[in-house]
Protein backbone atom coordinates (compact mmCIF):
# COMPACT_ATOMS: atom_id res chain seq x y z
CA UNK A 1 0.00 0.00 0.00
CA UNK A 2 1.37 3.70 -0.76
CA UNK A 3 1.23 5.95 1.65
CA UNK A 4 -1.06 6.34 4.95
CA UNK A 5 -4.49 7.65 4.94
CA UNK A 6 -4.91 11.30 6.56
CA UNK A 7 -7.29 11.87 9.45
CA UNK A 8 -8.78 15.32 9.66
CA UNK A 9 -11.67 16.55 12.40
CA UNK A 10 -12.51 20.62 12.87
CA UNK A 11 -10.28 20.83 16.20
CA UNK A 12 -6.80 18.88 15.13
CA UNK A 13 -4.82 19.96 11.74
CA UNK A 14 -4.02 17.95 9.51
CA UNK A 15 -0.23 15.82 10.48
CA UNK A 16 1.64 13.77 8.30
CA UNK A 17 4.71 12.56 8.42
CA UNK A 18 7.29 13.54 5.47
CA UNK A 19 9.41 11.85 3.55
CA UNK A 20 12.51 11.75 5.55
CA UNK A 21 10.95 12.28 8.94
CA UNK A 22 12.40 10.44 12.03
CA UNK A 23 9.84 7.62 12.13
CA UNK A 24 7.77 9.11 15.20
CA UNK A 25 8.29 12.56 14.73
CA UNK A 26 5.19 14.35 13.38
CA UNK A 27 4.73 18.27 12.42
CA UNK A 28 2.00 20.04 10.93
CA UNK A 29 2.00 20.38 7.45
CA UNK A 30 1.39 23.75 5.29
CA UNK A 31 -0.90 23.64 2.50
CA UNK A 32 2.28 23.63 -0.44
CA UNK A 33 3.61 20.48 1.46
CA UNK A 34 0.18 18.48 2.02
CA UNK A 35 -0.50 19.52 -2.38
CA UNK A 36 3.49 18.08 -2.96
CA UNK A 37 2.80 14.85 -0.58
CA UNK A 38 -0.44 14.20 -2.37
CA UNK A 39 0.59 14.19 -5.65
CA UNK A 40 4.14 11.96 -4.61
CA UNK A 41 1.69 9.54 -3.57
CA UNK A 42 -0.60 9.86 -6.55
CA UNK A 43 2.49 9.69 -9.07
CA UNK A 44 3.44 6.25 -7.18
CA UNK A 45 0.30 5.04 -7.04
CA UNK A 46 0.06 5.84 -11.56
CA UNK A 47 3.57 4.58 -11.53
CA UNK A 48 2.51 0.93 -9.76
CA UNK A 49 -0.64 0.69 -11.74
CA UNK A 50 1.09 1.35 -15.19
CA UNK A 51 4.26 -1.21 -14.26
CA UNK A 52 1.45 -3.76 -12.80
CA UNK A 53 -0.42 -3.04 -16.79
CA UNK A 54 2.87 -3.95 -18.58
CA UNK A 55 3.04 -7.34 -16.73
CA UNK A 56 -0.51 -8.25 -17.43
CA UNK A 57 0.02 -7.29 -21.07
CA UNK A 58 3.24 -9.41 -21.44
CA UNK A 59 1.25 -12.50 -19.77
CA UNK A 60 -1.30 -11.70 -22.51
CA UNK A 61 1.30 -11.74 -24.82
CA UNK A 62 3.18 -14.78 -23.89
CA UNK A 63 -0.01 -16.87 -23.96
CA UNK A 64 0.37 -17.09 -27.92
CA UNK A 65 2.75 -18.82 -29.82
CA UNK A 66 5.99 -16.56 -31.32
CA UNK A 67 5.84 -16.37 -34.92
CA UNK A 68 8.75 -15.87 -37.22
CA UNK A 69 8.42 -13.27 -39.89
CA UNK A 70 11.11 -12.75 -42.64
CA UNK A 71 12.38 -9.24 -43.66
CA UNK A 72 10.86 -7.41 -46.38
CA UNK A 73 7.22 -8.67 -45.23
CA UNK A 74 3.82 -6.25 -44.62
CA UNK A 75 2.66 -7.28 -41.26
CA UNK A 76 -1.22 -7.08 -41.76
CA UNK A 77 -0.67 -9.61 -44.39
CA UNK A 78 1.40 -12.23 -42.38
CA UNK A 79 -1.83 -13.91 -41.29
CA UNK A 80 -5.11 -14.68 -42.66
CA UNK A 81 -6.29 -13.29 -39.27
CA UNK A 82 -7.62 -9.62 -39.29
CA UNK A 83 -6.74 -7.05 -36.54
CA UNK A 84 -4.21 -8.21 -34.90
CA UNK A 85 -1.83 -6.46 -32.08
CA UNK A 86 1.46 -7.20 -32.15
CA UNK A 87 4.32 -7.87 -29.50
CA UNK A 88 7.61 -7.28 -31.21
CA UNK A 89 9.82 -9.72 -29.47
CA UNK A 90 12.82 -9.43 -31.73
CA UNK A 91 13.98 -8.00 -35.06
CA UNK A 92 13.02 -4.58 -36.66
CA UNK A 93 9.80 -2.72 -38.07
CA UNK A 94 8.53 0.55 -39.16
CA UNK A 95 5.70 2.13 -40.57
CA UNK A 96 5.14 3.78 -43.66
CA UNK A 97 2.82 6.12 -45.54
CA UNK A 98 2.55 5.40 -48.86
CA UNK A 99 3.00 8.93 -51.15
CA UNK A 100 1.47 9.52 -54.73
CA UNK A 101 4.22 9.61 -56.18
CA UNK A 102 4.87 6.02 -55.59
CA UNK A 103 7.59 6.97 -52.32
CA UNK A 104 7.34 5.69 -49.16
CA UNK A 105 7.88 8.23 -46.08
CA UNK A 106 8.90 5.79 -43.09
CA UNK A 107 6.97 7.84 -39.80
CA UNK A 108 7.93 5.33 -36.98
CA UNK A 109 10.27 2.93 -36.23
CA UNK A 110 10.07 -0.23 -34.66
CA UNK A 111 12.26 -2.29 -31.96
CA UNK A 112 12.70 -4.97 -30.02
CA UNK A 113 9.98 -4.82 -27.24
CA UNK A 114 7.29 -2.66 -29.54
CA UNK A 115 3.60 -3.03 -29.11
CA UNK A 116 2.26 -2.42 -32.73
CA UNK A 117 -1.24 -2.31 -33.71
CA UNK A 118 -2.55 -0.58 -31.10
CA UNK A 119 -4.18 1.96 -33.27
CA UNK A 120 -5.77 -0.50 -35.56
CA UNK A 121 -8.41 -1.13 -32.19
CA UNK A 122 -9.84 2.89 -33.18
CA UNK A 123 -9.38 2.30 -36.55
CA UNK A 124 -7.14 4.75 -36.99
CA UNK A 125 -4.23 3.67 -38.95
CA UNK A 126 -4.48 0.21 -41.35
CA UNK A 127 -1.74 -2.03 -40.29
CA UNK A 128 -0.69 -3.11 -43.65
CA UNK A 129 1.57 -0.16 -43.39
CA UNK A 130 3.64 -1.53 -41.22
CA UNK A 131 6.86 -3.53 -43.16
CA UNK A 132 9.51 -6.15 -41.35
CA UNK A 133 12.81 -4.09 -41.39
CA UNK A 134 14.73 -7.58 -40.75
CA UNK A 135 13.74 -11.19 -39.88
CA UNK A 136 11.58 -11.09 -36.73
CA UNK A 137 9.47 -12.79 -33.90
CA UNK A 138 6.08 -11.57 -33.21
CA UNK A 139 3.63 -12.78 -30.18
CA UNK A 140 0.09 -11.34 -31.30
CA UNK A 141 -4.00 -10.67 -29.28
CA UNK A 142 -6.69 -10.97 -31.63
CA UNK A 143 -8.39 -8.04 -31.82
CA UNK A 144 -11.49 -9.18 -30.36
CA UNK A 145 -10.22 -10.28 -27.42
CA UNK A 146 -7.39 -7.52 -27.51
CA UNK A 147 -10.19 -5.37 -26.56
CA UNK A 148 -11.08 -6.63 -23.51
CA UNK A 149 -8.08 -7.90 -22.26
CA UNK A 150 -6.56 -4.48 -23.03
CA UNK A 151 -9.27 -2.22 -21.92
CA UNK A 152 -11.31 -3.60 -19.18
CA UNK A 153 -8.69 -3.38 -16.10
CA UNK A 154 -7.95 -0.40 -15.11
CA UNK A 155 -4.06 -0.99 -14.77
CA UNK A 156 -3.82 -2.72 -18.71
CA UNK A 157 -5.64 0.44 -20.04
CA UNK A 158 -3.51 3.02 -18.62
CA UNK A 159 -0.14 1.13 -19.65
CA UNK A 160 -1.63 0.71 -23.29
CA UNK A 161 -2.94 4.66 -22.64
CA UNK A 162 0.45 5.33 -22.21
CA UNK A 163 2.22 3.36 -25.40
CA UNK A 164 -0.10 5.08 -27.49
CA UNK A 165 1.05 8.60 -25.53
CA UNK A 166 4.31 7.30 -26.50
CA UNK A 167 4.42 6.73 -30.12
CA UNK A 168 3.11 10.15 -30.43
CA UNK A 169 6.03 11.78 -28.39
CA UNK A 170 8.12 10.01 -31.09
CA UNK A 171 5.73 11.46 -33.90
CA UNK A 172 5.99 15.31 -32.71
CA UNK A 173 9.59 14.79 -31.99
CA UNK A 174 10.39 13.39 -35.68
CA UNK A 175 8.03 16.45 -36.67
CA UNK A 176 10.02 19.13 -34.69
CA UNK A 177 13.13 17.60 -35.93
CA UNK A 178 12.05 17.91 -39.74
CA UNK A 179 10.52 21.12 -39.34
CA UNK A 180 13.74 22.69 -37.39
CA UNK A 181 16.72 20.80 -37.27
CA UNK A 182 19.10 20.55 -39.94
CA UNK A 183 20.58 17.25 -41.46
CA UNK A 184 23.25 16.51 -38.97
CA UNK A 185 20.72 17.35 -36.30
CA UNK A 186 18.04 15.52 -37.63
CA UNK A 187 20.94 12.02 -37.70
CA UNK A 188 21.74 12.92 -34.40
CA UNK A 189 18.23 13.03 -33.02
CA UNK A 190 17.42 9.04 -34.78
CA UNK A 191 20.70 7.68 -33.06
CA UNK A 192 20.00 9.32 -29.55
CA UNK A 193 16.50 8.07 -30.13
CA UNK A 194 17.47 4.24 -31.13
CA UNK A 195 20.00 4.24 -28.70
CA UNK A 196 18.06 5.47 -25.61
CA UNK A 197 15.31 2.92 -26.55
CA UNK A 198 17.60 -0.30 -27.11
CA UNK A 199 19.25 0.37 -23.32
CA UNK A 200 15.74 0.88 -21.88
CA UNK A 201 15.13 -2.52 -23.06
CA UNK A 202 18.65 -3.93 -22.32
CA UNK A 203 19.28 -4.70 -26.03
CA UNK A 204 22.61 -2.90 -25.22
CA UNK A 205 25.25 -2.28 -22.51
CA UNK A 206 27.76 -0.06 -24.58
CA UNK A 207 27.72 2.62 -26.98
CA UNK A 208 27.52 0.35 -30.01
CA UNK A 209 24.10 -0.91 -31.95
CA UNK A 210 23.18 -2.58 -34.80
CA UNK A 211 21.19 -0.30 -37.27
CA UNK A 212 19.04 -2.51 -40.28
CA UNK A 213 18.19 0.63 -41.66
CA UNK A 214 19.76 1.50 -45.31
CA UNK A 215 20.97 5.09 -46.23
CA UNK A 216 17.77 5.03 -48.37
CA UNK A 217 15.51 4.07 -45.43
CA UNK A 218 16.94 6.63 -43.47
CA UNK A 219 16.04 8.99 -45.88
CA UNK A 220 12.72 8.50 -46.01
CA UNK A 221 12.63 8.73 -42.35
CA UNK A 222 14.46 11.98 -41.70
CA UNK A 223 13.56 13.86 -45.26
CA UNK A 224 16.43 13.59 -46.34
CA UNK A 225 18.83 12.53 -49.90
CA UNK A 226 21.02 9.35 -49.58
CA UNK A 227 23.71 11.91 -51.15
CA UNK A 228 23.00 14.45 -47.92
CA UNK A 229 22.91 11.24 -45.64
CA UNK A 230 26.64 10.08 -46.80
CA UNK A 231 27.96 13.45 -46.28
CA UNK A 232 26.86 14.00 -43.11
CA UNK A 233 27.61 10.68 -41.70
CA UNK A 234 31.41 11.47 -42.96
CA UNK A 235 31.97 14.50 -41.26
CA UNK A 236 30.64 12.94 -37.96
CA UNK A 237 33.04 10.60 -38.39
CA UNK A 238 35.62 12.54 -39.16
CA UNK A 239 34.58 15.04 -36.23
CA UNK A 240 34.78 11.45 -33.97
CA UNK A 241 30.77 12.14 -33.41
CA UNK A 242 29.46 9.14 -34.22
CA UNK A 243 30.45 6.29 -36.85
CA UNK A 244 27.54 4.27 -38.92
CA UNK A 245 29.39 1.68 -40.67
CA UNK A 246 27.73 -1.40 -42.66
CA UNK A 247 24.65 -1.29 -40.64
CA UNK A 248 27.02 -0.64 -37.16
CA UNK A 249 26.76 2.52 -34.82
CA UNK A 250 29.18 3.74 -32.99
CA UNK A 251 28.75 6.77 -30.66
CA UNK A 252 31.71 8.26 -30.15
CA UNK A 253 31.04 11.14 -28.28
CA UNK A 254 27.82 11.50 -26.25
CA UNK A 255 27.78 14.73 -25.39
CA UNK A 256 28.18 16.36 -28.89
CA UNK A 257 26.21 14.26 -30.39
CA UNK A 258 23.09 15.07 -27.69
CA UNK A 259 24.07 18.86 -28.04
CA UNK A 260 22.81 18.44 -31.92
CA UNK A 261 19.93 17.42 -30.99
CA UNK A 262 19.16 19.18 -28.04
CA UNK A 263 16.71 21.97 -29.48
CA UNK A 264 14.49 19.09 -30.73
CA UNK A 265 14.51 17.19 -27.66
CA UNK A 266 13.36 20.90 -25.74
CA UNK A 267 10.60 21.38 -28.09
CA UNK A 268 8.73 18.13 -27.88
CA UNK A 269 9.97 16.93 -24.03
CA UNK A 270 13.17 14.91 -22.95
CA UNK A 271 13.53 11.72 -23.76
CA UNK A 272 13.67 8.47 -21.54
CA UNK A 273 12.02 10.96 -18.29
CA UNK A 274 9.87 8.63 -16.94
CA UNK A 275 10.36 5.65 -19.33
CA UNK A 276 13.10 3.93 -17.43
CA UNK A 277 11.65 4.10 -13.63
CA UNK A 278 8.25 2.59 -15.96
CA UNK A 279 11.04 -0.09 -17.11
CA UNK A 280 12.59 -0.97 -13.66
CA UNK A 281 9.44 -1.49 -11.97
CA UNK A 282 8.09 -4.04 -14.70
CA UNK A 283 10.59 -6.19 -15.19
Amino acid sequence: MIGGAYIATDRVPEMTTLPGTPSGSARQCEPSEQAAHHDLRRSERVHSELALGRRKLRTVFGNSAPRTLKAGEILGTASDSDGEIYHLRTGWACQFSALANGCRAIVDVYLPGDVIGLDTLLRTRPLENVLTLTSAAVETIPAPDALIELMAGRPTALFVTWLLSERQRRADRLLAAISGLDARGRIALMVLDFYARLRRQKMIMGSTFSLPLTQAQIGHYLGLTMVHINRVLRSLRDERIVTVEKHCVTILDLDRLTSLAQNAERGSGNMGIGESRLDEAAD
